[in-house]
């Protein structure tokens, strides 16, 4: 066998597509024997095989370990499992690769090792961790092999229960780190281990704090000062590729220590804040040389300090240092203690100000945020990356954005202080900016970009107003806004411009309105001027008063539908998103250029219906142009035949299920009842799909847009009828069962509660009892054998609905049911208080509130009956321990067992003490938490937990709390499932105070001794259960 693997190995490396497609198919085949692992380490050992195939045959041995040594992996695929014998010969072969002369080979076999160890360490091969200690013990080559492996295996696998092994290690990775017989890499990998130690630990913090708190220390006070003396070597006549590697190393370990123990690393951190902040200040200068300013006479030394070559030939660079350390700083901001480094309180006014540090770290991180000429020449070459590195989460990772992390992190933290400090620094760079301008320096636009760039980082788009704005308008904006030939300043203009376009003067912001949609339909200017325009339309579209955008409307959406057909995939959501705000603004304007809107959006969803953020843009156009009454007609009939034929004639699941959603958004935004003739066309078509679809997209798609149907024409849908006199509603029950037969998928069936909530709500006078009850007995059947609690919740809102409306009525209807030996209502009591914490949104929340209270009230004898999990029995047996999953299998948690009615008071009265707490919250108050909890404080972790006194200037206090008000909606009542629903914002329930309705209710049960309150339910209540009881009841 081991000739056919060695064949198959070397086919692989051929430069011929058929040979090598042909020997992959061949390994896959071998594969399945038993003795392939056996058979490709033998041609790894084989020198004889070359370098080439030898590396090939452990790499495909690191993949055979995930897909067929343990049933175990999650990559597991069906096929033999080697025998113990096999495996243990196999574990020892591979290990002796680990001291082989080849480096490749040896990395390679020791992700292969790791591999083995996730499933084989301790029980089947208890001697690998003495062996790699053994190896740490040997020279450099087997001590970096053996970290190889602990890196990967330690991040990933090691637990609590490996915590001895933890220990004898560490000494290990500390001789290495601080020992000059071995290289560099080699004590990268150990600090590289050492920070994954601490994770380890640190993941106890909360389950064993003791544990923690006693080891911990100890470890710090050994590493530590090894730590800061690497950090305060200086780069200049070193070997600075050793240095900078050992420098970002020990960044990630100290981010990961004040991520995870903030307390313990708090002694520290001004010695760690110190050197960092040295080291920011001394890279500065030879950064911008060697990557901003590549003219500068200065480049080749700065870069020749910054840029080395790594051990595998790759060039390493100091980016990844600079972005350790703003993140270092960034954490070490949000903890209180370190606060006083960045904020102090003006001695005369008590206000907050920025310390002289904040300053200079400010102005510090201004320059750092330049563009570099690598992110220009990859601009030049894909204006791609150029969109998505101005995307607010995009995917390229380097020093600007961590600078813009850094930035938003303080001003959440420090937004007054910060204020002031940017803006001294902004006028310091801006001077230097216009002295560079006037001496005709080219590299001035670089530095005004910068400034602009950080002040709109670090200021809110809703400000009304911006310190120094006059100034920077001035000495910035507009020297950059007329630089045609610094294409990527002119846009920084125009993304700034409209970032504070509440702050600007009205003539002004109409000059940058003008300004923009001119851009925007220029087709000589350069790309990133116009997509920077495109930004800046829909901020102002978004920010400014209607009458200063309305007479530039017709020209934006002109504008951005030339441009939107030539842009790429990866680049069109700037300019939809843009057009889609711009169609706000006016709605006669938008209807008269609806043939434009309509084809641009159509036409984008056709080139790219499988592209899940444009499809969602494209969706919210349609649903407001559906919306527009002077629209709604023509851009039906332009858009619903291209929806029809991807919904009825495409073969691709993901096409049919995007087309069915643009038909939801036309039905969504359309008007109640439909136009005459629409249900009769479109429904039909729609049915038949769903028939035949198994597609867990097209169901679901399906699911929500029959939810709109029933909602915007419940009437015609009852009305309806097939060749077969079957009605609308009897094919959506139809549909409803087969969604919910018992060997049907729940994830495709997610969205069927709000279908049957709907019908609750919609068509009770349109349909009959006996049907009615028959999707009950339904929906009930399959709720007795839901696998998850998300399942689970989201079928809860259509018992809500039919208890809230007639709770007599319903109990007696599920009471009557027999499901497998299960009455219907213990079926469904016993899943609705199970899950009924996680039933998601403020209305279905309200409902099911409201449901409980009316079906408690009845005092059904079959309710009181009921005996459901009530509080959790505290376990000994895992108690203080992190619990894994087999440990929760093996001890599982335990409940009381208490009456139904017991539980509906427990659940609500947690919810009112959650809604009081938010309540208390809006008004700047404590809540009723504080009240009740007020021991909790104990376990606060020192001055390491943001609590009690908040800093000036820092976000918190009342301040934090109003933010958070407003954040949610200023009376709680977010608006995340209403979705401008009538029926919902009719609903008397909607509109009613959820704490006065379950104070009312509490007060009325204890006054009425409903279900036995006094005897029954009040003993079962916890002492913060009856605090809140008695809070409500006084």
């Amino acid at each position: 066998m081991e000739r056919q693997v060695f064949e198959a190995l070397q086919g692989t490396l051929s430069a011929d597509d058929a040979t090598r497609r042909t020997s992959e198919q061949a390994l896959d085949q071998l594969e399945q024997n038993a003795g392939f692992a056996l058979a490709a380490v033998n041609v790894a050992l084989a020198e004889e095989a070359g370098p080439a195939v030898r590396q090939a045959a452990v790499v495909q041995l690191r993949g055979y370990v995930g897909r067929h040594w343990s049933i175990g992996s999650t990559k597991y695929l069906p096929g033999p499992i080697p025998d113990q014998q096999a495996k243990a010969q196999v574990r020892e072969k591979v290990f002796s690769l680990l001291v082989c002369s080849d480096r490749r080979l040896r990395a390679v076999a020791a992700a292969v090792v790791a591999a083995m160890a996730q499933f084989d360490w301790p029980d089947e091969w208890p001697q690998l961790f003495s062996q790699l200690v053994d190896l740490l013990r040997a020279d450099n080559t087997q001590a970096q092999a053996a970290l190889s492996v602990f890196s990967e295996w330690v991040n990933s696998d090691m637990s609590e229960q490996q915590l001895d092994q933890v220990g004898v290690l560490l000494p290990e990775l500390r001789h290495i780190f601080s020992s000059g017989g071995y290289g560099s890499s080699t004590r990268v990998l150990a600090m590289r281990v050492f920070s994954d130690c601490i994770d380890i630990i640190a993941s106890m913090a909360v389950a064993r704090r003791e544990f923690v708190d006693a080891h911990i220390p100890p470890i710090l006070g050994e590493w530590m000062d090894l730590i800061l003396d690497v950090l305060r070597q200086p780069l200049v006549g070193s070997d600075n590729g050793s240095v900078i590697s050992l420098k970002t190393e020990c960044t990630k370990a100290l981010v990961k220590a004040i991520i995870g123990i903030p307390r313990h690393l708090g002694p520290y951190c001004p010695s760690i804040l110190e050197a960092l902040w040295s080291q920011l200040r001394d890279l500065q200068e030879p950064y911008i040389h060697a990557f901003v300013y590549p003219d500068s006479d200065h480049n080749e030394s700065a870069t020749n300090m910054l840029v080395y070559c790594e051990e595998d030939g790759d060039a390493g660079s100091i980016d990844g240092y600079l972005c350790g350390i703003f993140e270092w700083i960034s954490r070490a901001a949000e903890t209180k203690p370190m606060r006083k480094f960045f904020t102090a309180k003006n001695a005369e006014s008590g206000a907050a100000e920025p310390t002289p540090f904040l300053c200079q770290l400010t102005a510090s991180l201004v320059c750092y945020a330049q563009i570099t000429a690598e992110m220009i020449d990859d601009w030049t070459d894909d204006m791609d990356l150029f969109v998505a590195d101005e995307d607010e989460e995009g995917y390229r990772f380097n020093v600007r954005i961590a600078v813009q992390e850094i930035l938003q992190t303080l001003q959440d933290a420090f937004a007054q202080p910060l204020a002031l400090a940017l803006g001294r620094a902004a006028q310091e760079r801006s001077d230097l900016a216009r002295q560079w301008r006037l001496a005709q320096n080219p590299s001035w636009w670089l530095v005004s970009e910068a400034v602009l760039w950080a002040v709109g980082t670090a200021t809110d788009s809703e400000a009304s107003s911006v310190p120094g704005l006059s100034s920077l308008l001035d000495s910035d904006v507009w020297p950059l806004a007329q630089s045609t030939e610094f294409p990527y300043g002119q846009g920084r203009a125009f993304i700034f411009a409209s970032h504070v376009a509440q702050a600007l003067l009205p003539d002004t912001a109409s000059a940058f309105v003008g300004a923009a949609a001119n851009a925007v339909a220029d087709a000589q200017l350069h790309a990133a001027v116009r997509l920077s325009a495109v930004r800046a339309v829909g901020n102002f579209c978004r920010h400014l008063p209607a009458n200063l955008v309305r007479p530039h409307q017709a020209h934006f959406i002109n504008g951005l539908s030339t441009i939107i057909p030539q842009l790429s995939e990866d680049s069109a959501h700037v300019a939809l998103e843009a057009l889609h705000t711009a169609l706000r603004v006016d709605q006669d304007v938008t209807a008269s250029l609806e043939p434009i809107i309509g084809d641009v959006a159509v036409g984008v969803w056709q080139r790219y219906p499988g592209d899940v953020l444009l499809t969602s843009i494209v969706i919210d156009i349609v649903e407001d142009m559906a919306a527009n009454a002077g629209a709604r007609d023509a851009f039906s009939r332009r858009a619903l035949p291209a929806i029809g034929a991807a919904i009825t004639q495409a073969s691709d699941g993901m096409v049919i299920s995007s087309g069915i959603d643009l038909l939801a958004a036309l039905l969504k935004g359309g008007p109640s009842p439909l136009p005459a003739g629409y249900t009769d066309a479109v429904f039909p078509a729609l049915m038949r799909v769903l028939a035949a679809s198994s597609d867990s997209e097209v169901l679901q798609s399906g699911q929500a847009c029959l939810k709109y149907f029933v909602q915007k024409d419940a009437e015609r849908i009852a009305l309806w009828h097939d060749e077969h006199g079957m009605s609308g509603l009897e094919h959506i029950v139809r549909f409803v069962a087969v969604l919910l037969s018992p060997d049907a998928s729940e994830s495709a069936a997610l969205f069927v509660g709000d279908l049957v909530a709907k019908i609750v709500q919609k068509c009770s006078t349109y349909i009959a009892s006996a049907d009615f009850a028959e999707l009950v007995r339904i929906v009930t059947t399959r709720l007795a054998t839901a696998r998850t609690s998300s399942f689970c919740a989201s079928i809860i809102p259509f018992y809500a609905q039919l208890a809230a409306r007639h709770p007599t009525e319903t109990a007696t209807l599920l009471g009557g049911m027999d499901i497998d030996g299960q009455s219907g209502l213990e079926v469904v009591l016993s899943a609705w208080l199970k899950s009924y914490l996680d039933v998601q949104g403020y209305y279905n929340r309200k409902v099911s509130a409201v449901a409980l209270t009316r079906l408690f009230s009845i005092n059904d004898a079959r309710v009181g009956a009921l005996v459901v999990p009530g509080d959790l029995i505290p376990n000994a047996a895992n108690n203080g321990k992190i619990v894994t999953r087999s440990m929760s299998r093996t001890n599982p948690d335990q409940f009381t067992q208490i009456p139904a009615p017991a539980k509906i008071i427990k659940l609500l009265l947690a919810e009112i003490d959650m809604d009081v707490e938010s309540t208390f919250a809006r008004s700047g108050g404590a809540g009723l938490s504080a009240v009740i909890d007020e021991t909790d404080a104990a376990d606060a972790d020192d001055d390491w937990e943001d609590d009690g006194d908040e800093d000036p200037g820092t976000f918190g206090g009342a301040a934090g709390l109003e933010y958070l008000a407003e954040f949610a909606g200023d009376d709680g009542d977010g608006d995340d499932d209403d979705d401008g629903d009538e029926d919902i914002q009719a609903d008397p329930i909607y509109n009613q105070d959820l704490n006065e309705v379950l104070g009312a209710f509490l007060r009325q049960a204890v006054q009425d001794d409903q279900c036995n309150f006094c005897a029954s339910i009040a003993p079962l209540l916890t002492s913060r259960e009856q605090a809140t009881l008695n809070k409500v009841c006084p």
